[in-house]
């Protein structure tokens, strides 16, 4: 269930609605780049609520992006509430989700709309050496209503195994997750259900931090965002493994 909320994190860009186990999973929203259309990341349960939400934004959703197949859970609603909206997905996803609605393309074949309209520069995929899944993060150019982060980057960790948890959550802790351990730095989550190769991990966690320029705000499908021109020096010490 959703808890709270539909929450700004970079106005008229970036929102998000928790959801989820202990408030573990966020849904998050993109604004196009001129501000006409709208993007579902890892589509949250479609209440009342949240479509009111969505409406306040004022501009029709375009795409929903299901990250994987293990956040399927309210694509088929997301839309059936959307009708008009392209479902994307990765490619090694596409056949998983297509029980839960008709899917209409890929992620990777989307990648010039989605840096043209949403400022997705790059992309990290960890499923060829790290991961099971085939979730992706992005790096963000960022371009809301915020003078202080206008023009530069943010980090968009999208992948089930990385979060960021501000305080112990006792909801969480079954599964094998270690929020809290260090004050609320990085953490595997799920670890051991995502994880193929322990010793490639830290490399590829250093690998998207460190190739993110102008680095100013890190969001996060699991957990809490960071913001601050120490972004990138604090998600180089943070825990993954």
């Amino acid at each position: 269930p959703n808890q709270g909320r539909l929450k700004t994190i970079v106005n008229n860009q970036i929102y998000q609605q928790v959801y989820c186990i202990g408030g573990s999973t966020n849904g998050t929203i993109f604004m196009s780049k001129k501000g006409d259309a709208l993007m579902i990341h890892t589509p949250p349960e479609i209440t009342k609520e949240f479509l009111e939400d969505i409406k306040e934004l004022g501009v029709p959703v375009k795409y929903i992006f299901a990250s994987n197949e293990a956040h399927e859970t309210h694509v088929g609603a997301c839309k059936a509430a959307f009708p008009d909206a392209k479902l994307i997905t990765p490619k090694p996803c596409v056949e998983a989700l297509k029980a839960c609605a008709p899917v209409d393309g890929t992620v990777e074949d989307h990648l010039e709309i989605l840096e043209r309209d949403f400022g997705f520069t790059k992309m990290f995929r960890a499923d060829d050496n790290v991961h099971v899944g085939a979730d992706r993060s992005f790096i963000v150019e960022l371009y809301g209503d915020d003078d202080r982060l206008k023009g530069k980057n943010a980090l968009f960790v999208a992948q089930c195994g990385y979060g960021n948890f501000h305080k112990f959550d006792f909801g969480l802790a079954p599964f094998g997750t270690l929020a809290g351990f260090n004050g609320g730095r990085y953490f595997r989550m799920f670890y051991w259900a995502f994880t193929k190769k322990h010793d490639a991990v830290n490399p590829y966690w250093k690998h998207m931090v460190q190739s993110v320029d102008d680095l100013n705000l890190a969001v996060f499908q699991h957990g809490h965002p960071i913001r601050g021109p120490d972004t990138k020096e604090r998600l180089l010490k943070f825990y993954v493994y």
